[in-house]
């Protein structure tokens, strides 16, 4: 039994060039090193099937949209075979299928952290909700890689997915990660969603500031309140309120400093573009 456990512990590095090496002819018919590697290299090329192009999935990171006639075809196996191979690749957490009548859409779990059954990344820090497709969608969205047409679309197939999987009673992505509590119904979904939508418009407003200069509040830091950290945090919330709120987020404040936190807001947000810049990427 401890066997077994350090055996399932146990990971192993491995990226392209190993699985290149790796790969073996037998005939035409692939093994199933071959067909994994196939299905590496599809979808880090984004590839579609060709009578797939005009489908109106729009695939993100790491994602390849396949048919399992093509895939038997080309590995030289039984359809039979290809299902039961993608099952059991699901089933470990190294892929993610989303199905449609004629077609599936596969995400490659290439961030190994995400592989089989961890439950912390390698750093041992405590995980956050994984990142998912839709997370990389809404930050393409925020860097303005993607119209709000192109994300209205995403949002509408990946809440689709979601609802089939509450109709199926399923709650759990390909890789073991609850997609959302079995307790939580379709309006709480809802409402998850439209949340996340809301601090990725933040974000990308936010964002817009990052070319802006915020050396005024650093330099209000240290000659207007000499250095001194209590003060800074006061007008930091104060101005945060100014940025959510408008004036009437320190409506309230008879410190007569309105005008000075006023001019601060836009140096202030510079600084908040800056580190979400620098520290987090994607949602």
């Amino acid at each position: 039994m401890t066997k077994d456990k350090n055996r399932q512990a146990n990971q192993v590095l491995a990226d392209m060039e190993f699985f290149d090496y790796l790969k073996e002819k037998v005939g035409d018919r692939k093994t199933k090193t071959g067909a994994y590697h196939d299905l590496l290299e599809k979808c880090a090329a984004g590839f579609v099937a060709p009578f797939l192009k005009n489908h109106e999935y729009v695939l993100q990171a790491d994602q390849c949209h396949v048919t399992i006639t093509d895939l038997a075809v080309e590995w030289h196996w039984h359809r039979a075979k290809v299902r039961t191979f993608l099952d059991k690749l699901e089933d470990m957490g190294h892929i993610h299928r989303t199905r449609f009548a004629k077609s599936v859409v596969i995400t490659m779990a290439f961030n190994k952290c995400d592989i089989g059954n961890t439950t912390a990344p390698y750093n041992d820090q405590a995980r956050t909700r994984p990142s998912d497709e839709m997370d990389v969608a809404l930050s393409k969205w925020i860097t303005g890689n993607l119209s709000d047409l192109q994300m209205g679309d995403i949002c509408e197939q990946y809440y689709g997915v979601l609802l089939k999987q509450a109709a199926d009673g399923s709650h759990a992505d390909g890789f073991g990660n609850e997609t959302f509590p079995a307790d939580k119904s379709t309006d709480g979904l809802n409402q998850e969603l439209v949340e996340r939508i809301a601090m990725a418009a933040l974000k990308r407003t936010i964002r817009n500031s990052r070319f802006d200069n915020p050396a005024a509040f650093i330099d209000f830091f240290n000659r207007k309140l000499a250095g001194d950290w209590s003060s800074l945090l006061e007008a930091s919330r104060k101005t945060a309120q100014m940025l959510l709120f408008g004036e009437d987020g320190i409506a309230d404040d008879a410190s007569g400093e309105e005008e000075t936190l006023l001019a601060l807001r836009k140096p202030f947000k510079a600084l908040l573009a800056e580190y979400l810049e620098r520290t987090l990427p994607i949602l």
